[in-house]
């Protein structure tokens, strides 16, 4: 063989060796000619929603944080793209469980509001809406408990306007016991019964 014919050979075999080596970086051809490579949708996987079990182990993991309600463990499971049968079926489980009690969590709920925070019932009430939860599970308390509480936030409140001339305190006062959900007449009697006696000096 001739060096020319030789050459054209090489030549030859290194373009079909270079062929085949752009065929590899494209990756496999599909039936349409295109190259998988060139497709971003190619390797792409969708998304898995979660199952039930992954499901439970969100709202555990939830539960494990703080006491939470139905509602909210099922806005929890929303926000994660559980579906709703899915979520269902997972909130009935921790529910025949014991895990989550709705009736309960008001119970307990209603009680610290009431000690700690000396809210009054429609405080009371308007906290455990927005936690999903149902006031009308709760007993009716005691006229006289609601009453206490109100003379006790209002007491501490009157302690921190020492420097207010005794109107302004007292539209104050009302306003402040009003927006922890005590009714009026409450109201009313807690400024009376707080109400500075004897002369006051500034």
């Amino acid at each position: 063989m001739s060096d020319p014919d030789r050459l054209a050979g090489v030549v030859e075999l290194s373009a079909w060796i270079a062929g085949r080596d752009d065929d590899d970086a494209r990756g496999p051809v599909r039936e349409d000619g295109a190259s998988a490579a060139s497709d971003p949708d190619a390797d792409a996987v969708a998304p898995e929603t979660p199952d039930e079990d992954a499901a439970r182990s969100i709202a555990l993991r939830a539960l494990g944080r703080k006491a939470a309600s139905r509602h909210e463990l099922d806005r929890a499971l929303e926000r994660r793209e559980v579906e709703s049968e899915v979520r269902e079926a997972v909130l009935d489980r921790l529910e025949q469980e014991g895990l989550v009690d709705d009736a309960q969590l008001a119970h307990d709920l209603a009680e610290r509001l009431r000690e700690r925070k000396h809210l009054g019932e429609r405080g009371v009430a308007a906290e455990l809406r927005r936690r999903g939860l149902d006031p009308d599970v709760l007993e009716r308390p005691d006229d006289g408990d609601e009453l206490e509480r109100a003379v006790e936030a209002a007491a501490d409140r009157r302690r921190r306007m020492g420097g207010l001339d005794d109107e302004t305190a007292e539209r104050r006062l009302a306003g402040f016991l009003q927006r922890r959900g005590f009714g009026g007449g409450a109201v009313r009697i807690a400024i009376e019964r707080t109400r500075p006696r004897g002369p006051r000096f500034r």
